[in-house]
């Protein structure tokens, strides 16, 4: 996969700091990419030739990595022969309703399926609002007041906190969030 240009663009000057040359990352750029003081960065020289030479620099940041403490509701259910199908469109119906950010099946025998519910705030489409364990309490008893109305079996729930790693968020969707997730999140660039 290539590269994609960043849209903040901005002229600077090279200048000298003892025996160093530095720029300056200005500070839309640094709050766009969540950069911190003191971070490690590898820099390369790039040039291309096509028919006049031209020369860049590249920082590399490394990769994006973010911690995010989720509360998870974990059911235990058993299913009927053949209700697999039934049981996995009413789970995906439940993440567009309620906002779930992940689902995960384990089924340990034919008829016992174990799920886990992600109550986060990070999507890949954006950041959304944090739910409080009240409402996540609220939104699992609805969701097993539904599944046993279409017949399944809940042997098992409970409601636990989960630390989720993920690499696939623009540090932008979280610098630009327009609520305040610093509590349940931490991140950091990583060569």
């Amino acid at each position: 996969m290539s590269w994609i240009e960043d849209s903040v663009v901005f002229r600077g000057a090279i200048r000298r700091s003892g025996n160093s040359l530095v720029i300056t990352i200005p500070s839309e750029l640094s709050q766009r990419l969540l950069l911190r003081e003191g971070q490690e960065f590898i820099i390369y020289g790039i040039g291309r030739k096509r028919p006049e030479f031209e020369g860049g620099l590249q920082v590399y940041l490394g990769y994006f990595i973010i911690h995010e403490k989720v509360l998870v509701s974990r059911f235990k259910i058993e299913l009927s022969s053949g209700s697999f199908e039934k049981f996995s469109t009413n789970i995906k119906e439940f993440q567009e309703t309620y906002s779930i950010t992940d689902i995960r099946y384990k089924q340990s025998d034919s008829s016992i399926v174990e799920t886990e519910l992600y109550f986060g705030a990070l999507t890949d489409r954006g950041v959304t609002r944090p739910k409080t364990r009240e409402e996540i309490e609220e939104i699992v008893s609805s969701i097993e007041f539904k599944l046993r109305l279409e017949g399944f079996k809940i042997l098992e729930k409970e409601i636990l906190e989960k630390i989720v790693e993920r690499r696939n968020i623009d540090p932008a969707s979280i610098s630009k969030a327009p609520y305040k997730i610093s509590e349940n999140v931490r991140w950091r660039w990583e060569i």
